[in-house]
């Protein structure tokens, strides 16, 4: 859910998650994927939401795939 400014912060977390269990630092995110470090810090931290094309990327750069789906709520 978005916050008051029209962040999400669960992206970031995700982010965070994925990018750990990738076993890869931002920096080392930010050469794979053609991401730079700050944006990558930036959307870790909710400070901005990030574009489909960056979240191709940084999937893609940690051999992932960019999956996104609608749930239903409990």
């Amino acid at each position: 859910m978005a916050d008051k400014d029209g962040i999400y912060p669960e992206v970031g977390a995700a982010l965070v998650k994925a990018r750990k269990e990738a076993g890869l630092t931002q920096e080392q995110l930010a050469e794979r994927s053609g991401v730079s470090r700050i944006t990558i810090a930036r959307i870790e931290k909710a400070h901005i939401n990030p574009s489909f094309k960056s979240l191709e990327a940084l999937a893609h750069g940690m051999g992932r795939t960019l999956t996104i789906s609608f749930d239903v709520k409990d």
